[in-house]
C-alpha cells in the first residue's frame, strides 16, 4: 500500500497515520511519500531539498512502514503551471524510487495528474473541502474532475464532500476513534471550569471567538495543545493566535505540541473540548478531535459547520453560533447527568479505527462496504 499523504509522518496522529498502522496489522506493509517541501526549502536545508528532489530515501519508523520526504518547486495549488511541474516532479521521483504497490492513495488534488502511468489500483481520499479551505487555489475543480473521471475510487471523510467529484458516488468513511484512549487509565483530575482544545491549529481556528468567549467567562480558563500549521499567507491570523496568551494571561495557555501517550490525562482533566472553527472553513469535516473527547466521555461544545452535516454527530454535542451560545454551553456542561458520558464513549467505541480502517480497505480495493455504523456510499445519505 502507498500514500502519497497530504502532511509528514511526524506527528503521527491524522487519518493517513491511524489507518496505515492498522494496514501494517493486518500484513500489508505500507509506503508512506510526506507532502513536499517547495524551494523555500532551498533557504534552510537546502541538502536535503535536493536529496529528496529525485528520489525517495525510505526510512522505517516502524514495522512494516516506510517514510521518505520529498521535494518539488513551487506547490501544485499555485497555478496550473505548477500543477504540471509539480506532477511531473512526483511521477518521476515515484518512478526512478520503484513505486509498485497495490493501492495508490492520493490525498491532494493536484498531484492527482501524477497517478496516471501508475501500476496497481489509484484511489483518492478526499478529507477536506479544498476550496473553501484553500481559496486561493488554482485549478480545483479541473482537478476534482480529473479525479471524478479517472480514480478507480473515491473515498471522502463527509457526505458533503460527495458533490465535489461530479459524475461519482463516492464512499463515505469518515475518521475515527483511537482505541488507546478508551482503554487509558484514569489517572488525572478534572479541573473546574477548564476548556480545553486538542488539534492542528490554522487560521481554521477562530480567535476573535475564542477571545469573546475568554471575556465572557472570566472565571474559566483554556489550554490549547497543538501543532501550528499556519499556511504563509495567514501569518496575521497566526501572531493573533500567539497574542491570546498575552491578552488573557494565566487563563489561555498556548501548550504546544501534545504527545499521545498525554492526551488521556490532558482531556481528562479538563470540563469540556472545545472545537472552535470558523463555520464557514469547516463544513465538510470529520474532525478527529471529536472522536478524541468523546473517548473519554468529555462533552463536546463545537461551532457550526462539520458536526451537524456529517451523520456522525456525538450524543449530547452542543453545536454553537457564536461567543454567547458557546459560553452558554460550557457552563451547561459543568452540571449534565453523568449519564452522558457513558453514552459519548459508548459511541465513540463503535467507531474505532480498526473498524474504520476495514471499511475503508474494502472501499479502495472495489469491495464496496456494506452498511455499518457510519460508514456508507454517499448516495445512500441523501
Amino acid at each position: 500500500m502507498g500514500f502519497l499523504a497530504k502532511d509528514p509522518w511526524n506527528p503521527a496522529i491524522r487519518r493517513e497515520q491511524m489507518i496505515a498502522r492498522h494496514l501494517v496489522q493486518r500484513g500489508l506493509p505500507v509506503r508512506f511519500v510526506q507532502a513536499p517541501a517547495d524551494a523555500r526549502r532551498l533557504r534552510t536545508d537546502p541538502g536535503n531539498w535536493w536529496a529528496h528532489l529525485h528520489r525517495a530515501r525510505f526510512q522505517s519508523p516502524q514495522v512494516g512502514i516506510t517514510v521518505t520526504e520529498r521535494s518539488t518547486v513551487r506547490p501544485g495549488l499555485r497555478s496550473p503551471a505548477a500543477e504540471r511541474l509539480d506532477a511531473g516532479l512526483l511521477a518521476a521521483f515515484l518512478r526512478r524510487s520503484g513505486w509498485n504497490p497495490e493501492l495508490s492513495v492520493f490525498m491532494l488534488p493536484w498531484e492527482w495528474r501524477a497517478a496516471r502511468d501508475l501500476p496497481g489500483r489509484r484511489v483518492f481520499d478526499c478529507t477536506d473541502d479544498w476550496a473553501r479551505l484553500l481559496p486561493h487555489a488554482r485549478g480545483l475543480p479541473d482537478q476534482l474532475r480529473r479525479i471524478a473521471d479517472e480514480a478507480d475510487e473515491v473515498v471522502v471523510v463527509n457526505p458533503v464532500l460527495a458533490g465535489l467529484f461530479p459524475g461519482r458516488t463516492p464512499v463515505v468513511v469518515p475518521n475515527g476513534t483511537d482505541e488507546t484512549l478508551l482503554s487509558a487509565p484514569r489517572t488525572a483530575e478534572r479541573r473546574e471550569r477548564h476548556a480545553v482544545y486538542v488539534g492542528s491549529i490554522s487560521d481554521r481556528f477562530d480567535v476573535g471567538l475564542v477571545a469573546a468567549l475568554l471575556t465572557a467567562l472570566p472565571d474559566w480558563t483554556l489550554s490549547v495543545h497543538g501543532q501550528l500549521v499556519f499556511p504563509d499567507r495567514a501569518q496575521a491570523a497566526r501572531e493573533e493566535f500567539l497574542q491570546l496568551s498575552r491578552r488573557f494571561p494565566g487563563r489561555f495557555r498556548y501548550e504546544g505540541l501534545l504527545t499521545r501517550d498525554r492526551l488521556a490525562d490532558v482531556l481528562d482533566s479538563a470540563t469540556v473540548g472545545l472545537i472552535p472553527d470558523v463555520a464557514g472553513i469547516a463544513l465538510g469535516q470529520s474532525s478527529m478531535k471529536t472522536y478524541d473527547y468523546c473517548a473519554r466521555g468529555l462533552p463536546v461544545v463545537a461551532t457550526a459547520g462539520h458536526l451537524e452535516h456529517s451523520a456522525e454527530t456525538p450524543p449530547h454535542v452542543s453545536v454553537v453560533r457564536g461567543a454567547q451560545e458557546m459560553a452558554a454551553a460550557m457552563v451547561a456542561a459543568v452540571d449534565e447527568p453523568i449519564g452522558c458520558a457513558k453514552e459519548r464513549v459508548e459511541w465513540a467505541a463503535e467507531r474505532t479505527w480498526d473498524r474504520r480502517s476495514d471499511a475503508w480497505l474494502d472501499a479502495t480495493l472495489g469491495r464496496r462496504p456494506a452498511r455499518v455504523t457510519g460508514v456508507h456510499t454517499a448516495a445512500s445519505s441523501s
